[in-house]
């Protein structure tokens, strides 16, 4: 890492003068009950950020349900009328949602304490019911939290623990010498499919230009919901990858330029369902909006045990034959398979990578948590805090989240898993692109594992080593 080039690009930061008011940026959205939001809300917050409570905010995917809450997907053999189908439907107390949505499937309902792989089950074999299924569920790939962050400086990175603000990630990818190649293009895009964005947060709002809601189960747009994110995950995810940077808050983003699609996929949390699942349809309508609305880039910090699913799996083959790249999230199990979507063929799959700062200076680990083996292509920075309680910067992933969130809400927050370890090569993928415009997918996922670094003397956790930023854009 080049020290010296780290500190001029901090002086530059610190002395970046006033905000742009949101508004003059981009046209503020409406309301969010009514149609899907772009851009920043009226007065969309600027302020410093306020102490919030430690705590988990996310539990890990494998401790969640399977499938899908409350829904069934059924295909029919014919019709759809025949009489064997609506007595079968009652006997389980399933009425339907949709009979024809983009995945071809009909979407029921079904009660809430029912187990949607029994009822399917029990369906199979009606005459007119060609195939009945659950709707699998993918989950944010997020650990535990408290709230508060900066960029800080590149001493900080020497000794431990580390109390003020630093955006310790950017550091160890070398993001300060990546952005003298590069700052990147407004015109390349990432599609971040996750549980939303914050229009009041500034940081993310400003980068914003399209937006589209997948939340239904069956691969249907639902027009007229909000992008609200009232997890935080999303504007989380979406600040490491593309927040507005050198604009004197907050946080930096790893696509300094780059502009950002928001596609929620995920139905919105409610008391009886605080974590709800994303279906595995609606992740890949949500892949191919992202296409068709020019994205170049697809972030996924999602997923679930199992095996990659015929429909993602087809939506990110044919992004990726598109000329998008998509990156997923490994998974936070501890396991030694990735999971699904993460498993699916032309995928770049990200394990988290973090700082062991009980020795001075700090050296650099693989996350405890993070998913490895067949199909892990590389890992990057997700932080590995020891507990919830800890208050040091270096355990953590420093960025944005929610002022609208469940749970701790804010402008900014303490986070840890896979889910934030991906949008880092995401946002570095699409720096590549904004370098190299024409670059193939499968020529990004070369470089990046080409030239990256190693720091467990090539233990399979690592993949093909740490992202390096700047390694992979000059050799771009």
């Amino acid at each position: 890492m080049n020290r010296r080039s780290l500190v001029v690009l901090l002086a530059a930061l610190s002395a970046a003068v006033a905000l742009c008011a949101c508004t003059s940026h981009a046209q503020p959205g409406p309301s969010p009950s009514s149609t899907p939001q772009i851009g920043c809300a009226p007065g969309a917050h600027s302020a410093a950020l306020t102490a919030q409570s430690l705590g988990a905010i996310l539990p890990s995917s494998a401790r969640m349900p399977s499938y899908v809450r409350g829904k069934i997907a059924i295909r029919y053999a014919g019709a759809g009328t025949e009489p064997e189908i609506a007595q079968a439907m009652t006997r389980v107390r399933a009425r339907i949602l949709s009979a024809q949505t983009p995945s071809g499937y009909a979407i029921y309902s079904i009660p809430d304490s029912s187990d949607p792989n029994a009822v399917a089950a029990a369906l199979r074999g009606t005459r007119g019911i060609a195939e009945a299924r659950p709707l699998e569920a993918r989950y944010p790939q997020a650990g535990i939290i408290p709230n508060d962050a900066d960029f800080g400086t590149a001493s900080q990175l020497l000794v431990g623990p580390q109390l003020t603000p630093v955006q310790w990630d950017m550091y160890v990818i070398d993001m300060p010498d990546a952005w003298t190649v590069t700052e990147g293009l407004p015109t390349v895009l990432i599609a971040v499919l996750d549980t939303g964005y914050d229009p009041n947060n500034i940081d993310v709002c400003q980068k914003v230009v399209g937006s589209a809601v997948f939340d239904l189960g069956g691969g249907a747009q639902d027009f007229g919901a909000s992008l609200q994110d009232i997890q935080g995950h999303g504007t989380n995810v979406s600040g490491i990858a593309a927040s507005s940077t050198n604009n004197v808050t907050r946080y930096a983003g790893v696509g300094w330029n780059i502009q950002l699609l928001e596609v929620r996929i995920f139905p919105q949390p409610t008391p009886r369902d605080p974590n709800p699942g994303a279906s595995n349809f609606d992740i890949a309508a949500g892949i191919k909006w992202a296409v068709a609305n020019g994205a170049n880039v697809i972030n996924l910090s999602v997923g679930s045990p199992g095996t990659c699913d015929t429909a993602e799996g087809n939506a990110i083959a044919a992004a990726v034959a598109a000329g998008v790249t998509v990156v997923v999230a490994s998974g936070n199990e501890s396991a030694s398979s990735v999971d699904t979507p993460g498993d699916c063929p032309f995928a770049i799959t990200v394990g988290a990578s973090a700082l062991n700062d009980s020795v001075t200076p700090p050296v650099e680990k693989i996350a405890h948590y993070s998913n490895y083996g067949t199909g892990l292509a590389l890992v990057a920075p997700g932080g590995d805090p020891p507990n919830a309680s800890s208050t040091d910067y270096l355990q953590w992933i420093t960025n944005n989240w929610s002022t609208t969130a469940l749970k701790f809400p804010g402008t900014g927050v303490f986070i840890a898993g896979t889910s934030q370890a991906a949008p880092h090569v995401a946002g570095v993928a699409a720096l590549m692109v904004s370098k190299r415009p024409g670059i193939t997918p499968g020529q990004i996922k070369l470089i990046l594992q080409q030239h990256v670094d190693d720091i467990c003397s090539g233990c399979a956790q690592e993949g093909a080593g740490r992202l390096n930023a700047f390694k992979a854009l000059s050799n771009t």
